[in-house]
């Protein structure tokens, strides 16, 4: 094991030398996640990728959200009470009915609110559009900033959302229109959505989510696959899974590292970037450290 850590060790500097720092959900842990404010605040920061989540209304629009349902920790109604599980599903509603859902601020004494305690507040956020995201960043001037939108939907659950064929036009859709297709991946756990994308968008990269460690090696089952990028949990991912990760060819981007500390492990370990809701740490880190950013952030 100390042999495969010194390995990777020595490939780090060359390895990483051109870093994708993404914003988790824009800047989670200091803006209320996947909104506006939040995606501003990674812009300020200077990420080189705004990392979100994308769902689709009754009615086609592709918004910025991370459950399939509206959050009861982080959402509430036109009578500002905060919704009840189980919420509604952000499929069942139009973009006019959610944008009665005031999700600025986290719910107080909830373990989400608690987790996220340097959180602001933004009171009268609604869940935004993608078309605005890209908007804001078209209106900030930062024309070098990347994109890399999560689909989120499950086999398990296939009447909450969109099937993955038409959820992943109705992303492409938009990517397109906005003309951000250089700048942008697409990533998911349910890998039938990136097939998709593979198939009918070869010029967008796609991204291998993965959990908690199994039986199963993970950089072999995304290289089978067909994947070029492998997003694991960061807890999940040590050593040795590296080194099989970069003989298989693969980029590493772990997800999502918070911590002083863990943030040091992984760049110790040569990862291509990091995905934190605190992208401030690991930018001061990465600064430290001599390492470039992929894209020079305006």
């Amino acid at each position: 094991m100390r042999r495969l850590w010194a390995i990777a060790a020595l490939l780090a500097p060359l390895l990483a030398s051109a870093f994708d720092l993404q914003g988790h959900r824009g800047a989670r842990g200091l803006a209320p996640e996947n909104t506006l404010p939040a995606f501003a605040a990674a812009l300020a920061i200077g990420v080189t990728t705004l990392e979100l989540d994308t769902g689709v209304t009754q009615d086609g629009v592709v918004v910025i959200h991370h459950d399939r349902r509206l959050n009861p920790d982080l959402a509430r109604g036109p009578d500002g009470r905060w919704v009840e599980a189980p919420a509604p599903l952000i499929h069942n509603l139009s973009f006019e009915e959610l944008q009665r859902y005031d999700v600025g601020r986290l719910r107080p004494g909830s373990p989400y609110a608690q987790q996220f305690h340097d959180q602001q507040p933004a009171d009268g956020v609604r869940v935004p559009r993608l078309e605005e995201l890209f908007d804001l960043v078209k209106k900030s001037g930062n024309d070098t900033v990347r994109f890399n939108i999560e689909t989120k939907l499950s086999p398990q659950a296939p009447e909450e959302t969109l099937p993955p064929l038409q959820f992943a036009r109705a992303l492409l859709a938009e990517i397109r229109k906005a003309g951000v297709e250089s700048r942008t991946s697409i990533q998911s756990f349910d890998w039938r959505t990136l097939r998709v994308v593979e198939r009918e968008a070869a010029e967008i990269a796609t991204v291998y989510l993965t959990g908690r460690r199994g039986a199963e090696s993970q950089p072999k089952a995304v290289n089978a696959a067909g994947g070029r990028i492998w997003s694991p949990n960061h807890e999940a991912m040590d050593s040795a899974a590296v080194v099989e990760a970069r003989a298989l060819g693969l980029k590493i981007i772990p997800w999502t590292v918070n911590e002083p500390a863990a943030i040091e492990r992984v760049l110790d370990l040569g990862v291509d970037g990091l995905i934190s809701d605190y992208p401030e740490r690991a930018r001061v880190q990465i600064t430290r450290r001599g390492l470039h950013l992929l894209a020079a952030p305006h």
